[in-house]
């Protein structure tokens, strides 16, 4: 369910005065498995196909990156029984040994789907073997609650300049604008892996685009930036809705600012149902 389709959704006014838009810093992003080269490389690097100039910075180079390789069937065997050995005692492993081998001999089944997996890896249609299967089983056919199972969350640390709760919002929703329209436009850089770029076809889902329940598995929708830019506000469990750009501009951020504030008043010391833990259940319950 869409939050634009629950009962109870208060917008609150739209300021008739837009404050001169400022210029949001750039965000410094921290992670522990990838580093931005926020500097978009000239030519495509080495081990690299053509990355298509026609595309922004962002999207340029997936068709240009080499495709998941297949693993030989050995290769498979030996990692499925080297997963599996610490969960099994010696008897167990044993028979799992015996199966994985007869599984694996020539002519058996192991080869007809090993040519049946390379078949599709060489489809020209097929982008990527695995992706099909990684977002059906692990990802949307995964029954168990988003979170804290999938979904993921940020903490922040205290900002020392910005101690009231509201404008502290108002700069990441203003910063988080500013990334968005990065996305759109695609003048944002690539993820690199040293100097080689990686794949950026999620980022069309970072934004404007939300995970539905569904049995037996669930699935996403994307909606249109240039008509959905608007921010959904939880306060003592009652959702608002406001826009953020107002006569083609982007609010200021103590445009913004103003608009949480009326937010919090609106919302009072009353708490209501709630309504968003639901999104917390199996996704079986929660389609129900």
């Amino acid at each position: 369910m869409s939050l634009r389709a629950l009962a109870s959704i208060s917008r609150p006014f739209l300021l008739n005065s837009l404050k001169t838009n400022l210029k949001p810093q750039q965000p410094k992003i921290l992670s522990t498995m990838l580093y931005r080269n926020y500097t978009a490389a000239a030519a495509a690097p080495v081990g690299l196909g053509q990355p298509d100039m026609s595309k922004g910075p962002l999207y340029r180079y997936d068709t240009a990156l080499p495709k998941l390789p297949v693993p030989t069937l050995d290769e498979t065997c030996a990692r499925y029984l080297k997963s599996v050995r610490p969960l099994l005692n010696d008897e167990d492993f044993a028979k799992t040994s015996a199966a994985v081998a007869e599984f694996q001999k020539p002519g058996g089944v192991g080869e007809e789907l090993q040519k049946r997996l390379l078949a599709k890896a060489n489809d020209p249609k097929t982008v990527n073997w695995l992706e099909d299967w990684w977002n059906d089983l692990a990802y949307f056919g995964y029954r168990d609650p988003v979170v804290i199972y999938v979904s993921y969350f940020y903490a922040y640390r205290d900002d020392r300049l910005r101690k009231k709760p509201t404008q502290r919002a108002a700069a990441i929703i203003q910063a988080a604008m500013d990334f968005r329209r990065q996305v759109v436009d695609e003048s944002l850089a690539p993820e690199m892996a040293k100097k080689a770029p990686l794949d950026s076809s999620t980022y069309k889902y970072m934004f404007n685009a939300c995970r539905y329940p569904a049995k037996p598995s669930d699935f996403e929708l994307a909606f249109d930036p240039a008509k959905n830019n608007h921010v959904a506000v939880v306060r003592n469990n009652q959702f608002f809705v406001f826009d953020l750009i107002k006569d083609g501009k982007v609010l200021s951020t103590a445009d913004i600012e103003a608009q949480l504030d009326e937010i919090v008043k609106a919302a009072g010391d009353r708490k209501e149902p709630a309504i968003g833990a639901l999104t917390s259940d199996n996704r079986d319950i929660w389609t129900e």
